[in-house]
C-alpha cells in the first residue's frame, strides 16, 4: 500500500490496557500564547474586568451584541480617545492576524494598533483605516517587533470634526493558527536538494517555489534520533521554530513495530515491542510540550490491521495476538497526544477511499466502512480529532470529502462519536483514478492544493502530508515499485517535475 484487542475506547475513557504510564502534563503554555488571544471578541457578553477599557469621554458599552462608543469635537487629535484590549501577548518574530467589523455613523478615519502599552509604544501593526455607515470586515496578518506580555489592541477614533458614532464586533486576534499559515519544513528533502544542487539543474527554481516552499509537513520515525531523549529533542526543535514564526507545524508519527507491513517502508530499526513504541510516541508528545501542532498519527497502521491485508508475498501482515497491541499501542498514542491540551489536533490514519471502499467506492471493498470504523475506535478514534485519509495517495478532493463524510457519519451511528478528517492533498490534483494497485510512483499525478484550513463545509484540513517529490519505493525493497528511482522517502527532481508537469 501507500509509503509509507482493545476495548472500544469511549469518549472520556482513559484506554486502560494501554497504559503504561500516565500521560505527561502539556509544557506549561502561559494562556494568551498561541490560538485565539481574544476568545470574548464577538462580546456575547460582558468581557471579565479589565480587559476591555475607553478614553473616549462618552458612555461605552462592551456587549451584549457589540463594541458600541461615541466621541465628541473635544479629542482633536486621534490618539486622544480611543478604545482598547489590555493582556496581550506578544512575541517578536511571530506572525500575528488581527480582524474585525468595524462602522461608523459618518465617514471617519481612524487608526488601529497592536502595540505595547507602555514605554515607546512600540506598534508592530499600525494601521489607517476609513469607515463609514456599513459595516466592513478588516483584517491584516504582521510580524511581531516586540515581545511583552502585556500589549494591547487600540481603535484611536479621536481628531473627529463632529460627533461620531463607532461599532466594533467579532475582534479577533490569533497567532500560530492556520490564518498565520503552515510552517514550512527549513530541511524537508525537497529543500536540502534544492539548497545542495550544484549541477545548475535547470528547473532548480521551479521545484523550489512549487515544492520546497510548500512542503508543510515533517515525518518523524526510526531516523529521527537514536534514542527516546533525541526524538523528543528533534520533536521539540521543530515545534519550537514553528512556535516562534507564528505558524502552526504538521507533523507525521510514523514508527509503529510493522510498519508498511514488509512493504517499501518496512525497517527492521523500528521499535521492536510495544513497549519501545509506548516510549518513543510518549517521547515525541512530550517534544511537541502542549503547543499548537497537527499530527497525522501512523499512516496505514489501522487499515494493515485488517486481519484479511497481506503483504506483498501473500503472507499475513498481523497476527491475532499483534491486531490487539496495534490497537493498544496507537490507543496508547492518542491517550498520550490528547493529554498535550486543546492546541494540539491527532488525526489518525484511516486509509484512502478506494483501498477501504473499494474501486467502484461502493463499499464493497476489502473492509469498508463498518470494519474501518471499528478499527479506528480500538485505536483511540474518541481521544483524537479525527482521521487522516488519502495519506500518501492520489484520490480526489471529492472522492476523500466524500469518505471522511462517510467515515464521521458512521462513527457517530456506531461508535456515538463525533469525529472531522483531513485529506492529503500532495500529489492529488488529477482527478481521473490511479488504475487498481498503482500507488507506487504512479505516472500522470500532479501536485494538490497547498496546505490550508478547510471551509467547513468539508475537510478540517488540506494538507501536503506525503511530500510530492519523495519516492514510494523502488524495486529493490518492493517488487511493485518500478526500479531506477530512490528508496521510499527520499527525494528525486525526476518524481517532482512528473507531479509539476502531469507526466
Amino acid at each position: 500500500m501507500p509509503l509509507l484487542a482493545f476495548p472500544l475506547v469511549l469518549p472520556g475513557a482513559a484506554p486502560a490496557a494501554a497504559v503504561s504510564a500516565p500521560p505527561p502534563a502539556p509544557l506549561a503554555v502561559p494562556a494568551g500564547t498561541y490560538g485565539e488571544l481574544t476568545p470574548e471578541g464577538a462580546f456575547a457578553a460582558p468581557p471579565a474586568a479589565g480587559l476591555w477599557w475607553s478614553s473616549t469621554g462618552r458612555p461605552t458599552s462592551f456587549g451584549p451584541g457589540a463594541l458600541t462608543t461615541s466621541v465628541g469635537t473635544d479629542k482633536p487629535r486621534v490618539w486622544d480617545a480611543m478604545v482598547g484590549r489590555n493582556q496581550i501577548r506578544l512575541r517578536a518574530g511571530a506572525l500575528y492576524t488581527l480582524s474585525f467589523d468595524a462602522s461608523a455613523s459618518r465617514a471617519s478615519d481612524i487608526r488601529v494598533t497592536v502595540q505595547e502599552n507602555s514605554g515607546a509604544f512600540t506598534a508592530p501593526l499600525d494601521r489607517t483605516v476609513t469607515l463609514g455607515p456599513g459595516s466592513v470586515r478588516h483584517q491584516w496578518t504582521f510580524r511581531s517587533s516586540v515581545s511583552t506580555p502585556t500589549g494591547q489592541i487600540t481603535f484611536q477614533v479621536g481628531g473627529q470634526s463632529a460627533d461620531t458614532g463607532f461599532t466594533f464586533d467579532n475582534v479577533s486576534l490569533t497567532t500560530s493558527t492556520p490564518r498565520e499559515g503552515f510552517y514550512t519544513d527549513p530541511d524537508s528533502t525537497a529543500r536540502r536538494w534544492v539548497d545542495g544542487d550544484t549541477t545548475g539543474h535547470p528547473r532548480k527554481a521551479e521545484i523550489r517555489s512549487k515544492i520546497a516552499d510548500n512542503t508543510t509537513v515533517k515525518w518523524f520515525g526510526n531516523w529521527s534520533g537514536a534514542t527516546d531523549a533525541q526524538v523528543q529533542a528533534a520533536v521539540d526543535s521543530y515545534v519550537t521554530a514553528a512556535a516562534g514564526a507564528g505558524r502552526i507545524p504538521t507533523l507525521v508519527a510514523y514508527n509503529v513495530p510493522g510498519r508498511d507491513c514488509g512493504g517499501a517502508s518496512a525497517d527492521p530499526s523500528v521499535p521492536g515491542t510495544a513497549q519501545a513504541y509506548k516510549n518513543w510516541i510518549a517521547a515525541f508528545s512530550r517534544g511537541i510540550g502542549g503547543r499548537p501542532a497537527i499530527v497525522v498519527l501512523e499512516p496505514d497502521a489501522v487499515a494493515q490491521a485488517d486481519r484479511d491485508y497481506r503483504k506483498h508475498d501473500g503472507t499475513p501482515c498481523l497476527t491475532e495476538i499483534q491486531r490487539t497491541a496495534r490497537f493498544d499501542m496507537l490507543s496508547y498514542a492518542t491517550w498520550q497526544l490528547d493529554a498535550q491540551g486543546p492546541l494540539v489536533r491527532t488525526y489518525l490514519d484511516a486509509g484512502n477511499a478506494r483501498w477501504i471502499l473499494g474501486e467502484q467506492l461502493d463499499d464493497t471493498g476489502p473492509m469498508g466502512l463498518a470494519e474501518m470504523v471499528e478499527m479506528l475506535g480500538r485505536s483511540g478514534l474518541a481521544l483524537a480529532d479525527g482521521v487522516a485519509v488519502n495519506v500518501a495517495n492520489f484520490q480526489s478532493n471529492a472522492v476523500s470529502d466524500d469518505y471522511g463524510s462517510r467515515l464521521a457519519a458512521r462513527a457517530l451511528q456506531t461508535l456515538g462519536i463525533t469525529t472531522t478528517w483531513v485529506v492529503d492533498t500532495g500529489r492529488n490534483g488529477t482527478v481521473q483514478p490511479t488504475a487498481p494497485g498503482d500507488f507506487c510512483n504512479p505516472r500522470g499525478r500532479t501536485l494538490g492544493l497547498t496546505s490550508r484550513q478547510g471551509d467547513g463545509t468539508a475537510a478540517a484540513y488540506y494538507l501536503w502530508i506525503k511530500n510530492p517529490g519523495d519516492s514510494d519505493g523502488r524495486r529493490e525493497e518492493d517488487p511493485r515499485c518500478e526500479a531506477g528511482v530512490p528508496k521510499a522517502g527520499h527525494f528525486s527532481p525526476e518524481l517532482a517535475l512528473r507531479l509539476i508537469d502531469g507526466s
